[in-house]
């Protein structure tokens, strides 16, 4: 869930900025509530907030005819316990080692379209999926296994890939997913962060959870949802896996992101260090980035290496 979905405000008409929808004024009536539970009862409330995917992102305008013409198939992901769910691939084009692109929380496989025609103006094939409870995909949720084992049977049927691009939530499953096997000559990460420990945090942040309950939260995360995981903060932690010496990581975020900051990249680039490079821009935030097009550019002549 989003920082700015969980604090759930929005200024009067005489700020310029837009009014709270139903929903996000709902959410926000109830996790003011949570916040007045003593700790360990605000964090049992918070988590099905912290886990829920929220509304679906509709295919854009600008991102409908890449979308089309996609070659489609559906994916079926072995997830959290065996209990996973079903992901939808997309292709465009054809030919060895072709670069996997991996979307955020509540995003979907669209939002690469402008990357799509780059790299296919470029020679360079690509696959994506929309992740379970995703995009076009079913499902009412999903956890980063679901990403981790799509990304999985991809690399079956495609790989192993020339590249990983990950946006946001993406980033930390795609570099967990090469950390633990996913064969990639090369890595991009695009608003990332470095570990689950920051969603915690941010999360608990934003809904304005206090420490206590922000630690309770944290613990009852990992005891519920992942029971035989004896360290799961540890296991998906970027920074504690960086990714192998042999796999360039380019490293992109805005330095006025308000959903991940831009510290983040800085961990990741220094985790990384030796074979990371780092590509800041300003005005682009969390989204429009992956529109860019002096992004575009940059990702396309470092993944077509």
């Amino acid at each position: 869930m989003s920082a700015q979905a969980a604090a759930g405000t929005a200024a009067s008409p005489a700020t310029g900025r837009r009014l709270p929808t139903v929903r996000e004024a709902a959410l926000g009536a109830a996790l003011g509530a949570i916040r007045q539970l003593p700790p360990r009862a605000a964090a049992a409330a918070a988590l099905p907030f912290f886990m829920r995917v929220g509304p679906r992102r509709i295919v854009q305008t600008e991102e409908e005819h890449t979308h089309l013409i996609s070659q489609r198939s559906r994916i079926r992901v072995p997830g959290l316990q065996g209990k996973g769910g079903e992901a939808v691939a997309y292709a465009w084009g054809s030919g060895d080692r072709p670069v996997l692109l991996v979307h955020g929380w509540a995003g979907r496989a669209s939002q690469f379209a402008p990357l799509v025609r780059e790299l296919r103006y470029a020679g360079v094939a690509a696959v994506a999926f929309d992740a379970p409870a995703h995009g076009d995909a079913p499902g009412r949720g999903t956890y980063i296994l679901d990403f981790i084992g799509a990304m999985a049977e991809l690399e079956r049927r495609h790989g192993p890939f020339r590249a990983v691009v990950a946006h946001s939530f993406g980033s930390l499953a795609a570099l967990v997913a090469i950390s633990e096997g996913l064969v990639a000559d090369r890595a991009v990460t695009v608003s990332g962060m470095g570990d689950a420990d920051h969603l915690v945090a941010s999360f608990a942040t934003a809904a304005g959870l206090g420490p206590t309950a922000a630690a309770a939260l944290r613990e009852r995360f990992a005891r519920r949802i992942f029971p035989l995981e004896p360290d799961v903060y540890g296991r998906f932690s970027a920074v504690r896996h960086p990714l192998p010496e042999s796999v360039p990581l380019l490293v992109v975020h805005d330095v006025a992101d308000r959903r991940v900051p831009s510290t983040e990249a800085g961990r990741l680039v220094a985790a990384n260090a030796g074979h990371a490079s780092q590509l800041s821009t300003r005005g682009l935030g969390h989204q429009r980035i992956l529109a860019d097009e002096r992004v575009l550019t940059e990702i396309t002549q470092f993944v077509a290496a």
